[in-house]
């Protein structure tokens, strides 16, 4: 059986209780709630669009069923679980390539589903256009970041940076934090969004894998969650370069800094300074590029940030 999940505008979890009219300044997320006869099923994300971020929590009406086993899948992909008290929660991506269409969310129980074993929900994706920069408002960048003659040194320099960066991303762990997600500067003014696609000197770039936050050199750069700290060095594209680990295969990171403030293995708090703004590695002025990757998929960070129901699952 195949079920349409209907999501709703609901305001911010904080203010459900006094049913305060969302402002401009605090838009409110999209929220799913189905209630079966075994269990209670929330989905929150700040839009059911490509490259967002859906949290889920699962929680079985009988407590004694936590320590069942459960598998669920998210567009025919694994997703991690983690138990909090009563109640699972899980991070769905939603690949920024997704194309047009239903996402499918299996959960598979006996305890749930007595016969089938399992059902599958589904949530239309809504259309998402992600802004092209025009050609006369490319971006000027020294031209050694987009030729491809380059000295054998260099190449190799790129390439130990590529394999530095896969081996951090394949990090695996436990789920390191509690709480939602906070953003990076105290200052916030977004000078490019995610999955932009823009022209380097008259050369198509990839899309923008990242938020990019206006800065001057030597602001400081926080931590937007708990984590372990699993690459810290300077790369050839991405300048000083900060990878965060924050487990069940969720991740962030920082580029482009001035100064990097931890080391490989350093567990940080949410909100502890990890480095400083910069414009180091390709970068044409002082900014942080802050990027996320769930489960291998790339997503704009700011949908992590936006959650509001994380800390409620506590």
């Amino acid at each position: 059986m195949i079920l349409i999940l209907s999501f709703v505008r609901a305001v911010p979890a904080e203010s459900r209780e006094v049913k305060k009219k969302p402002t401009r300044s605090t838009p409110s997320n999209y929220f799913v709630k189905k209630e079966e006869k075994n269990f209670s099923l929330l989905m929150e994300a700040r839009r059911f669009g490509r490259g967002e971020v859906i949290f889920l929590r699962l929680t079985p009406k009988d407590k004694k069923w936590i320590n069942e086993s459960y598998k669920i899948s998210w567009l025919g992909k694994d997703v991690i679980l983690t138990k909090r008290e009563n109640s699972m929660v899980a991070f769905l991506p939603i690949s920024p390539d997704t194309p047009a269409g239903a996402m499918t969310l299996e959960i598979v129980s006996k305890i749930f589903f007595v016969k089938r074993g399992q059902k599958q929900y589904q949530i239309i994706l809504e259309p998402t256009k992600f802004q092209v920069i025009k050609k006369n408002q490319q971006i000027k960048v020294d031209e050694k970041f987009v030729t491809k003659e380059l000295p054998k040194e260099t190449l190799d320099f790129i390439q130990e940076c590529k394999t530095a960066k896969e081996a951090a991303f394949s990090k695996q762990s436990r789920l390191q934090f509690l709480g939602n997600f906070k953003n990076p500067l105290e200052k916030i003014f977004i000078t490019s969004r995610f999955y932009v696609r823009r022209d380097y000197n008259n050369k198509q770039g990839r899309p923008h894998g990242g938020v990019d936050f206006r800065g001057k050199t030597g602001t400081p750069v926080y931590a937007i969650q708990d984590g372990v700290v699993v690459l810290a060095r300077k790369t050839y594209y991405e300048g000083n370069f900060t990878i965060l680990d924050h487990g069940n295969k969720i991740f962030s990171f920082y580029m482009h800094q001035e100064e990097i403030k931890v080391k490989v293995g350093d567990v940080v708090k949410q909100g502890q300074e990890i480095g400083t703004v910069g414009s180091t590695g390709m970068s044409t002025g002082p900014h942080l590029h802050l990027g996320a990757k769930v489960n291998d998929i790339l997503v704009d960070p700011l949908s992590l940030i936006a959650l509001q129901s994380i800390s409620e699952s506590n």
